[in-house]
Formats: structure tokens, C-alpha cells, sequence
């Protein structure tokens, strides 16, 4: 007896299936932008799919009455479509990647409000900064020992994600790299703010971040910015310099103070390499470490670096008035709050976008030192504002048309394609 069908006896009669090659006919890879394209940083992700569908298990495409599946299913008996069935899966199908898409836009509307709002927490802490200092006398490194204590409380929310604080293993040294550069980072910038006037430090450690993170984006994670975002980027650049320059033009012109300068604004620079480093590095893991991890890591690292410096380096004084615990606490409440919202951000946008929606930063901390100071914006201060908002409110406008057309586009040539 042949082998072969004694095998065949024994298992069953083998059916022979030929797919013809032109058979699928969805160009599914040339509808999702690569790097450097418009709308990559805001294409929907087969996660935020798979989640919908989670979260919609009434709506699913390939589900029969009884709850089966087509595809894997044991039932091998053919069913012959009843009248109107052809009908009903299209409108299931159109309605459901409508929901889908409406809901990608939606997530990319609340990805930029938590970018904007940590544009205006980061302008809060400004000011706030600004009075701590100057009203209370409290040392740089002490504010960042105090903001750092209050932030380690983030682990409670890392515990109840039930995740692990210091980082899953083969994450940990990078996770550990993360919280040194954000650290050095802050030091630098607040260190400066006692050089260099702290608006100019401030614009200098915004501007360096941006073009840090875009060079080492694309060197180290191979992201590429569109064309628009380049132009948007360098927009919100030069409104940062209309702003710094002339601030600059009119300092102390003395050979001391032009070294002591020059040494203030090298640690401003220092201070957005290493921001823009930490953020590429969480950038690298962010599928594998939380915000609120990262946030953590933040917290301890800093607390270990203020305990051990702020006796050596500076003069720490003991808070005794409610003024200046106000401070402190307000400074921990909005530094968290645009920690939060600018790495929620980073986990879906370039580093580079991401930083430059923080320029608004400048405009949000004139406005206060306007209503709360009384200072008066000169016209360099105003006409840098103007750039910098209509380069940010360009780049916003942008991404979030591209994101809607995208989406439409690519379900309505689902939808029109014979096969789905």
C-alpha cells in the first residue's frame, strides 16, 4: 500500500488550496509614513488598535453569532451567505474604522493638550523659581533636593501598576543614565540662573535642548524630522534668539563679566544636552518603562545628588515661613505636572517636536512676570513671542490636519478595496 494513502486513510483527505498571487490587493505599508514623513509622529499604531478593539468586543469585524471567529474556526461546514449579509459586514466594517479613526484623533487632540499644558506648568515653575529665590533665598540645589524628595511619593503609582521601581531587567543601566542627564541637566540650568539672568538661561537651555535632541534623534535612534517640522522648528528657534539676543546686547561689557557670562551660558548649553540626551534615552525604553517609572527614577536620583552636594557646593537654609513652603510646593506641583505631560508626549512624538511646543515656556512666563512683576516686555520680548507662537500653533495645526487626513484616507481605500 502506498504510504501515502495509508496516512490520508488515517488522518483524512488533504485539501489542496491555490491563492492566486493578485488576491490581496490592500497596499497596506505604503498608507503608514515613514520616518521622516509628514504624520509619522501621529500614525495610529496596531497597540491603539488592538486596544480599541478591546475595548469595543461587540464591534468586532470577524466574529459570527456564536461568538466563533472565521479565521481558525473548527467548523469546517461552508455557510452560504444569507440576503444582505454582504451589506451588513461593510456597514460593520465602515463603522468600525470610522470609530477607530475618530478615536486616533482623538488620543492626538489630548497628546497636545498635555503638551501645552506642560508648556504652562514649565512657565508657572519659572516665575515661581524666580520668587523663591529672590524673595526667600532658597539655594538651587536645595529646590532641587526638596522637588526631588516630594517626586520619589511617585513610586506609590508605580507599586499599584504593579511595575518594577528601578526598571525591568536589561533596562536598569539605561534607566539609571536616564535620571544622571535629567539630573545634571536641572543642576546646570539652575546653577546658571545664578550667572546669566535667569530669562536668557532659560531661552538658552530651551534652544539647545531643541537642536540637541533633533542631531541626536537622528544620529542615535535614526528619527528624521518632515519638512514642515524643520521649518516650524526653526521658526520657534529664531523667536527664541529675537528674545535672548538684544537681552544679551545690554549686559555688563567688562572683561570679568564676560568670562563669568560666557561660563553661565556654557552651563545653560550643558544643561540642554544632557536634557535632550535624557530624553532620547527614555525615548530608546519607553516601551518597556512608564512615565511614572521615569518620573521615579527623577525623583531618587536627584534626592541622592541634592543630599550629597547642596551642604558642600551651597548654604541650604531650613524653611520657617508658610511664604516660602508655598514656593516649594508649588514649584514640586508644576514641575511634576510638566514632567508628566511632556514624557506622556514623548512616548508618541519626535524629541525635537516635543521641545519646541516647551518654547511656549517664554510666552507663558512673560504674561505672569507681566501680572504678577509688573514687568514690562520690550518690543525684541514681544516680537520673539509672536514668532514662537505662530511657529508652535503652525506645527500643531499641521500634525493635526495630516493626522485627520491620514486616517481618513487610509480607511476610506479600505473601504472602497474589493477585498477587505
Amino acid at each position: 500500500m502506498d504510504p501515502s494513502s495509508s496516512r490520508q486513510q488515517q488522518y483524512g483527505s488533504k485539501k489542496r488550496v491555490k491563492i492566486h498571487p493578485s488576491t490581496v490587493t490592500v497596499k497596506y505599508a505604503t498608507h503608514f509614513p515613514q520616518p521622516g514623513d509628514e504624520g509619522y509622529d501621529d500614525a495610529p499604531s496596531f497597540e491603539d488598535f488592538g486596544s480599541f478593539m478591546d475595548q469595543t468586543p461587540g464591534r468586532r469585524l470577524v466574529t459570527d453569532r456564536h461568538g466563533r471567529t472565521f479565521f481558525g474556526s473548527m467548523d469546517t461546514q461552508p455557510r452560504s451567505p444569507g440576503p444582505g449579509a454582504e451589506a451588513m459586514r461593510d456597514r460593520g466594517v465602515g463603522s468600525q474604522l470610522q470609530s477607530f479613526g475618530e478615536a486616533s484623533v482623538l488620543a492626538s487632540r489630548v497628546t497636545w493638550g498635555a503638551l501645552f499644558g506642560a508648556a504652562v506648568a514649565h512657565g508657572c515653575v519659572a516665575l515661581i523659581t524666580r520668587l523663591a529665590a529672590d524673595r526667600s533665598n532658597v539655594p538651587s540645589l536645595e529646590l532641587i533636593f526638596i522637588r526631588s524628595v516630594i517626586q520619589v511619593l511617585s513610586v506609590a503609582v508605580v507599586l499599584y501598576r504593579k511595575e518594577a521601581p528601578f526598571g525591568p531587567k536589561g533596562y536598569r543601566l539605561r534607566l539609571f543614565l536616564y535620571g544622571v542627564c535629567n539630573v545634571i541637566s536641572i543642576t546646570c540650568a539652575y546653577t546658571s540662573f545664578a550667572i546669566v539672568p535667569p530669562s536668557n538661561g532659560t531661552i538658552m537651555w530651551r534652544a539647545s535642548t531643541t537642536v540637541f535632541s533633533a542631531v541626536l534623534a537622528f544620529l542615535l535612534l535614526e528619527e528624521r524630522l518632515g519638512y514642515t517640522d524643520v521649518v516650524t522648528v526653526v521658526g520657534s528657534i529664531f523667536g527664541l534668539c529675537l528674545v535672548m539676543v538684544p537681552n544679551i546686547a545690554d549686559e555688563d561689557k567688562s572683561p570679568l563679566g564676560f568670562w563669568k557670562e560666557a561660563f553661565g551660558y556654557t552651563m545653560t548649553v550643558m544643561a540642554g544636552l544632557t536634557a535632550a540626551l535624557s530624553m532620547i534615552v527614555y525615548r530608546a525604553i519607553k516601551d518597556r518603562v512608564s512615565m511614572w517609572t521615569a518620573l521615579f527614577t527623577f525623583g531618587w536620583t536627584g534626592t541622592v545628588w541634592g543630599a550629597s552636594t547642596m551642604f558642600i557646593m551651597q548654604e541650604p537654609i531650613i524653611p520657617l515661613d508658610a511664604e516660602t513652603w508655598g514656593y516649594l510646593v508649588g514649584i514640586c506641583i508644576c514641575s511634576t505636572v510638566a514632567f508628566l505631560g511632556v514624557y506622556y508626549a514623548l512616548n508618541k512624538f519626535h524629541p525635537a517636536l516635543v521641545s519646541t511646543v516647551q518654547h511656549l515656556e517664554i510666552v507663558v512666563a512673560m504674561l505672569l512676570q507681566l501680572i504678577v512683576l509688573r514687568m514690562i516686555p520690550s518690543a525684541y520680548d514681544v516680537l520673539g513671542a509672536l514668532v514662537i507662537m505662530v511657529s508652535v500653533f503652525t506645527l500643531t495645526g499641521v500634525k493635526l490636519y495630516w493626522v485627520g487626513r491620514a486616517i481618513r484616507q487610509d480607511y476610506e481605500e479600505i473601504l472602497d478595496s474589493p477585498d477587505k
